[in-house]
């Protein structure tokens, strides 16, 4: 019997308050409460600073923005009280915010958080990695995120406390669900101001005004907690008084946790998909994110080599990874768009289709590259620094990866460095590494959330990449060739191609399938395809 019947008497270790300890708590029969796991330590709660899966997770629970994505992916009204009001240029979006929205100090979310936040996310001593996503948007986000103009310039006004009005700089289709993404959540100023560099790094130093609270959390934790947010608009309809996390790197681990009844819900990979395919427990979820090897193409890198990234790229047996290594069925990529994510707005046809294979592995011309890479570079052999996170899976993938790189390119040896995910995510956005594996989920709903980021310009772009027949691709995309469909979808098929097939910028290596083990207990964890990860709003236990 899980933990999470509550059987008469039982007596559950709660995380309480904002402590990081645990204290002996009596439970009801009639609490809600179950056991999830994270693979990855919770970085941040600042909204201008995440860059991790788990983080965006963790701030989709506690916080809130505008708008909401519901079971179906709809965008639905969150802070926002209704869909906004657009104009007939498409450029002015007039939005209406509810008066019920609370933080947990008991202040109500206005406009002002909202203002707050977005200028805090273009200014240039605080802009986010994802500043990108308001200076592709929003008037004169580009010019303040330059430095060229003040904060206050920045085309959003507020007429009163529960009024937006944002200037666009173009029509944008997706803008709307946009709203969605955790960087356009609010930030009260007070509170923020207040914390100082410690906003965001613990339970304490946080405000929530979504779904759930967070406690017994700092940066150095394993465990937390989401706790029903009692003040949150729609308690009536988060079921659930409290979602326990813990930090689980092992599958194997994990997997001995789900069998004891300590937790309600494990991600299987390798193995342990295969082993498990046939359980009761056993449930497959669609997924968008790819898994892709990053080329780090700063100056003096040995990988700024064209040469050198098309060997690595095409020595790579992607069919033979994801039926040996995953086994979750999970998909070989053959492009960094995703299948099954977006079409052609014209035809109806999946990108991915119409794009077709734009990396495959091909031992013989990996070889030749390999030979062009050590002519144009005057070496014999070469050694690089994968870094790759302290997981189980991340591991097996990098020791599958380096081990059959080296083995179609002799001479070329991947010498693994494993780390913690703060410390990896340190040394990747400081440039220190040679190759790093990486993932990504969709912000929105549109292939360019894939193919913006590696922009010469572009805030995410920590690979160096820098080509200006790319530039000008994603540019007309956004901005000339914005209304006209068939010409913006052509530039983005294009701007895909010169990427992989071209320019070698990154190596796709598979789309996840998520294969996972859940008490059938358990219903309503919503997996989105783009966005965050996870919705916990819409958890029940069926009795």
């Amino acid at each position: 019997m899980k933990k999470i019947l509550m059987a008469s008497g039982l007596v559950l270790l709660l995380l309480t308050g904002c402590s990081s300890s645990k204290e002996a708590e009596p439970v009801s029969e009639t609490k809600k409460i179950v056991h999830f796991t994270e693979p990855a330590e919770l970085l941040t709660l600042d909204t201008t600073q995440e860059e991790d899966f788990t983080s965006f997770n963790a701030q989709n629970q506690v916080l809130e923005g505008l708008y909401q994505l519901n079971e179906k992916d709809e965008t639905i009204p969150a802070v926002a009280k209704e869909l906004p009001i657009i104009s007939e240029d498409k450029q002015t979006y007039t939005i209406s915010l509810r008066k019920d929205a609370k933080w947990s100090n008991g202040e109500t979310v206005t406009a002002k958080d909202f203002l707050y936040a977005w200028r805090r996310a273009v200014t240039p001593e605080t802009a986010p990695s994802y500043a990108s996503l308001f200076v592709s948007s929003i008037k004169n986000a580009e010019a303040i995120y330059q430095g060229e103009m003040a904060p206050e310039k920045l085309g959003v006004e507020i007429p009163d406390d529960y009024t937006l009005v944002v200037h666009l700089i173009k029509p944008i289709p997706y803008f709307t669900s946009l709203l969605t993404f955790e960087t356009f959540f609010p930030i009260n100023e007070e509170f923020a101001k207040k914390q100082g560099t410690s906003y965001g790094t613990s339970s304490e130093t946080t405000l929530y005004n979504g779904p759930f609270l967070l406690a017994g959390w700092t940066q150095n934790s394993d465990t937390w907690s989401y706790v029903k947010n009692p003040d949150y608009w729609d308690a009536k309809n988060v079921a659930m008084d409290e979602i326990k996390t813990t930090v689980v790197k092992s599958t194997s681990t994990a997997v001995n946790l789900y069998q004891t009844d300590e937790l309600d819900r494990v991600v299987l990979d390798g193995e342990f998909s295969k082993q498990y395919k046939n359980d009761a427990d056993f449930q497959n979820q669609n997924d968008t994110k790819v898994g892709y090897l990053r080329f780090n193409q700063g100056s003096g890198k040995a990988l700024e080599n064209q040469s050198l990234r098309k060997a690595i790229a095409l020595s790579i047996n992607r069919e033979e990874f994801v039926e040996n290594i995953l086994g979750d069925g999970s998909i070989a990529a053959t492009g960094f768009v995703p299948k099954n994510f977006v079409e052609n707005p014209k035809t109806g046809e999946d990108f991915r289709t119409e794009s077709g294979t734009q990396q495959k592995f091909d031992k013989e011309a990996a070889t030749d590259a390999w030979k062009q890479a050590k002519s144009e570079l005057g070496v014999k052999e070469l050694n690089l620094v994968y870094l790759t996170k302290d997981t189980d899976t991340e591991k097996k993938i990098a020791e599958y990866l380096a081990g059959q790189i080296s083995e179609v390119l002799p001479g070329l040896t991947l010498e693994i460095t494993t780390l913690p995910s703060n410390n990896l995510q340190d040394r990747y956005l400081s440039g220190d590494y040679d190759l790093v594996f990486g993932q990504w989920m969709p912000d929105f709903k549109d292939p360019i959330t894939y193919l913006d980021m590696f922009e010469s310009t572009s805030g995410l772009n920590h690979v160096n990449y820098s080509n200006s027949k790319y530039d000008a691709l994603i540019q007309a995309a956004m901005t000339t060739d914005a209304s006209d469909e068939e010409k913006r979808w052509s530039d983005l098929l294009e701007a895909e191609r010169l990427l992989l097939a071209e320019d070698y910028t990154i190596a796709p290596i598979y789309q996840q399938q998520t294969a996972l083990l859940q008490n059938k207990k358990v219903t309503g964890v919503v997996k989105h395809a783009f966005g965050s990860p996870y919705s916990f709003k819409y958890i029940r236990l069926e009795k």
